[in-house]
């Protein structure tokens, strides 16, 4: 029986985060301890996870602590790296080197430096993170078998799977982006070629949607990379499946010279929000969807 080792007491996305890592990476997991301390034949044994105790980083016998003198890293991070995922991980998840930082300095610490006040800190603060947090504290065993645990335990594993799949997905949607993109300048009087007579419209049309929670920053990363001087409003449009066969319009930046509302009489809009930031529209070609984007424009 595998079993994995982390401390007791107030959990950690460290911590927490860690153990749903292992349990989608090794499937022999069958319980999950949460204690102060582990045994001497435990530490020794490599098929027992220590995770954030035990004051040891060993990954041969599996022991991945990071309280020792020397060691930036927090478990999590440690964990990452052990498995080659940590450059792959830090470009999908923005929030994994504030996650180490504050892990490893504290929140004081790591707020201070950047300006930020614990009451802005706080209203930023997941609700969702604070309730899976606290009910995984509430247990110092957690078993795959037990019926009480045995949800807990299953959605941790997911959420395991979750983290290395959204990895893939944004990978490969960068792939199909890079070869699908097109980009225009558009004004009421058409395509520009000067960009300054236009506005910048991203398009990723496809035949199948490749929507996913990481499109926008891929999106806003294309714009950062290739049009970084652009201040005024932009434009991205994607096909889209809620409902099927429509693509998404979104408003970006400084929106006075866009209002997707306007869009909301014509008649291929499924919606357009009345504060004209965001439209959907049937399925149409390149050339049409240029023809509703300057009629959105002011």
């Amino acid at each position: 029986m595998t079993k994995i080792i982390t401390h007791s007491g107030i959990a950690h996305l460290d911590d927490f985060l860690s153990v749903c890592l292992i349990l989608y990476k090794d499937n022999t997991v069958d319980s999950i301890l949460r204690r102060a301390e582990v045994s001497e034949e435990e530490l020794k044994d490599a098929t027992t996870w220590k995770v954030d105790v035990s004051e040891t980083h060993d990954p041969d016998i599996k022991a991945f602590d990071h309280h020792q003198e020397g060691i930036s890293d927090c478990s999590f991070s440690l964990l990452l790296k052990y498995w080659g995922m940590w450059e792959r991980a830090n470009i999908v998840y923005a929030w994994i080197p504030t996650l180490v930082e504050i892990d490893t300095l504290g929140i004081g610490a790591f707020l201070k430096p950047q300006g930020i006040s614990f009451e802005v800190y706080f209203q930023l603060d997941s609700f969702i993170k604070t309730a899976f947090l606290e009910i995984f504290q509430k247990y110092k065993k957690i078993e795959r078998h037990n019926n009480k645990h045995k949800l807990l335990f299953l959605v941790m594993k997911q959420i395991g799977k979750e983290f290395f799949q959204g990895i893939s997905t944004y990978e490969n949607i960068v792939n199909d982006f890079k070869s699908n993109l097109d980009v225009q300048f558009i004004s009421k009087q058409g395509i520009e070629e000067d960009p300054k007579k236009g506005i910048l419209v991203l398009l990723y049309l496809t035949e199948a949607p490749k929507y996913s929670v990481h499109l926008f920053k891929i999106f806003q990363k294309y714009k950062t990379e290739q049009f970084p001087d652009i201040r005024k409003g932009w434009i991205t449009a994607f096909t889209y499946d809620r409902p099927q066969n429509t693509i998404s319009l979104k408003r970006h930046g400084d929106g006075k010279n866009i209002d997707l509302f306007r869009l909301s009489g014509l008649e291929k809009t499924h919606f357009a929000h009345r504060k004209g930031f965001t439209a959907t529209v049937a399925r149409m070609s390149a050339e049409e969807l240029y023809t509703y984007i300057q009629h959105a424009l002011i």
